[in-house]
């Protein structure tokens, strides 16, 4: 529940209590998110978009579930997997995170996780973004300015899987 009232932010997904965050550029994802031109799968795209972004942002090389991760999402984009699969894709990778000892590769594997997670529930996409955002606050403590940078570059990837034609700029 957000503001005393039940949306569709996060329903039955879980939420990240310690965040440092910019309220008014998640609320504009959010609202990216809702509106009704999104689908299921152009919600799917964006967590891929996002997961690259990550990937880039961190330079850290794919493992093999996070590579299945990008394989069973698209798989079920096109049709050709259930979302149980990916569902079962999230939960290696949610594992490997808790196994892991280095704080920024558990962070990742926590993004890469809740992509996985939404062909099931494409509510897991913002929560991908939320977990972006607690990397960026591990990444650069206390620095609102890189959490600005990361809920914009967010917003623009919503925006462009709406929208194939905006061009999206990152600076």
């Amino acid at each position: 529940m957000r503001g005393g009232k039940k949306d569709s932010y996060m329903g039955d997904v879980g939420i990240i209590r310690k965040i440092d965050d910019i309220p008014e550029l998640k609320d504009e994802l959010i609202a990216a998110f809702d509106s009704k031109s999104h689908s299921h799968k152009a919600i799917s795209c964006y967590s891929l978009l996002l997961a690259q972004h990550i990937l880039d942002l961190t330079n850290m090389q794919p493992c093999d579930e996070i590579n299945e991760c990008f394989d069973i999402s698209r798989k079920w984009q096109e049709g050709k997997a259930r979302f149980q699969e990916a569902r079962n894709v999230a939960f290696k990778l949610h594992r490997l995170a808790r196994e892991e000892k280095d704080p920024i590769k558990v962070k990742v594997l926590r993004v890469m996780g809740q992509v996985a997670a939404t062909p099931h529930v494409k509510r897991h996409a913002l929560i991908a973004s939320d977990y972006a955002i607690t990397l960026i606050n591990l990444m650069y403590p206390k620095n609102l300015e890189e959490v600005r940078k990361e809920r914009k570059i967010q917003i623009e990837l919503m925006k462009s899987v709406c929208c194939p034609r905006v061009p999206i700029d990152f600076n």
